[in-house]
């Protein structure tokens, strides 16, 4: 069966997250190209930011006639829904996309995300760099415009293509399912982050349900801090000092559970609210069933 996978980049004008101001895609099957798409973006919010235009070099006049994101999603949904996607960094990205999807109330796509830099953080742990033009300079790939973002979507699907090559499997899936990697998941009123680079590096074979999952910790535990670090590390999770797009449990402490828990003062509890209202797959559990979690 062929492996279709959806690659793409984006450009944002200034630090709202929803301003994307350009988009790129390609189509791989079978890791060929079979199609591309690329389209400046009108966003709502246009004022300028002089660091993101040294970037991309995308001028506020050229943007004054683009059609609206609205208006190009209605294209590009066939590229995302029901689809395997990729970016270079996809947590990003998909973040852009989240946010503009918000403001035009528009709904989610049902769709799996991977990442080329997860993917080259797992076959090529070793590297010190892992950004796309030095990923491409490694490789003695192509690249043929830096933060132009059809140009920067081919680079990642050449990214994508030599990585899978040099891990010994025929397809992206076979690669995450060797390594015990989960897709990240976006479906209507849910989102599930893939893993984040740093962590594809240093775990890659799933021992336990926590595996590759970040916890977060609130309130006054029982058990020791130094405890609770030491069981994170048998089961290969990862400890997140705050709470993020990234975490998966947020763990209440069983000293004053109610109190913390129901107060609506804690900012964490705060945080993964606001994160489990944008669809983050995200729970918050008593402490005693997070050590029924770790028996298991």
């Amino acid at each position: 069966m062929s492996e279709i996978i959806t690659v793409f980049d984006i450009e944002v004008l200034n630090a709202d997250s929803a301003s994307i101001c350009a988009i790129g895609l390609v189509r791989l099957e079978d890791f060929q190209v079979t199609n591309t798409y690329y389209s400046l973006v009108r966003p709502h919010n246009l004022s300028f930011d002089p660091y993101r235009y040294n970037v991309h070099h995308i001028k506020i006049n050229d943007l004054k006639k683009a059609r609206s994101f609205k208006d190009i999603w209605r294209e590009i949904l066939p590229y995302f829904d029901h689809q395997l996607v990729c970016a270079h960094d996809v947590q990003g990205d998909m973040a852009c996309i989240r946010a503009a999807l918000k403001r035009d109330r528009l709904p989610y796509p049902s769709c799996q995300m991977a990442c080329s830099n997860v993917l080259a953080h797992l076959i090529e742990p070793d590297l010190e760099k892992y950004n796309v033009k030095d990923l491409c300079e490694h490789f003695h790939l192509p690249l043929e415009n830096a933060h132009h973002a059809l140009d920067d979507a081919l680079a990642c699907s050449r990214i994508v293509t030599e990585l899978v090559k040099r891990s010994g499997y025929d397809s992206l899936r076979a690669v995450h399912k060797a390594h015990s990697i989960p897709f990240g998941e976006m479906h209507s009123n849910y989102y599930r982050n893939i893993i984040s680079p740093e962590h594809a590096a240093m775990n890659s074979k799933k021992i336990h349900k926590l595996t590759n999952l970040s916890i977060a910790f609130t309130g006054n535990m029982v058990t020791s801090k130094e405890e609770l670090l030491e069981q994170l590390k048998k089961v290969k999770a990862f400890y997140n000092r705050d709470v993020n797009t990234h975490t998966a449990y947020l763990v209440v402490g069983a000293i004053g559970y109610k109190r913390i828990r129901y107060s609506g003062t804690n900012h964490k509890i705060l945080k993964a609210k606001a994160l489990q209202k944008e669809g983050q797959d995200l729970k918050i559990i008593h402490e005693n069933e997070y050590l029924e979690l770790l028996k298991k």
